[in-house]
């Protein structure tokens, strides 16, 4: 008995996805959260909102997220060399290089023009590589979608 995936061509708003559907599923769930991710970033530059690097404090919360910061970045330097497409690879290697910068310096203590400068930098990079990714999902659907046609697949008369 062999397990196969679902690979039959689905048809929606007059599209045929050549992919399955959970593939397809996640990549339009990836997309939208790149999307939001990628609004939040630029919203906050539009107020003057930057997220900078906060001083690890000893109790629970803090290092959990710092401990949840590094193992994403680890999770991004991954992403960075098993990725075969080269803009996901700089993409994923951005991101990898922003989480550890951030874990890195939350351990020591760093001036305040230091902590925004960093926030602006890291905000400007953390755009770029959403916008890669982004792309990158983009041009996936386009090489997974083609126009159907509004013929019969039976090829009945009218």
């Amino acid at each position: 008995m062999s397990v196969e995936s679902d690979t039959r061509p689905v048809h929606v708003l007059g599209m045929t996805i050549e992919s399955n559907r959970e593939t397809t599923l996640w990549m339009a769930v990836l997309f939208v959260i790149c999307v939001l991710l990628l609004a939040q970033e630029i919203h906050g530059v539009l107020q003057g909102h930057f997220f900078r690097p906060m001083l690890l404090r000893m109790n629970y919360w803090s290092i959990f997220y710092k401990i949840f910061e590094a193992i994403v970045a680890i999770y991004f330097f991954i992403f960075a060399f098993s990725f075969p497409k080269k803009s996901v690879k700089i993409a994923s290697a951005l991101m990898g290089a922003d989480f550890s910068i951030y874990f890195l310096l939350s351990l020591f203590p760093i001036s305040a023009a230091l902590g925004h400068t960093v926030a602006m930098i890291g905000s400007a990079v953390r755009q770029i590589a959403l916008i890669i990714f982004c792309v990158a999902i983009v041009e996936w659907f386009k090489s997974a979608t083609r126009g159907s046609s509004t013929t019969d697949p039976e090829g009945s008369n009218p």
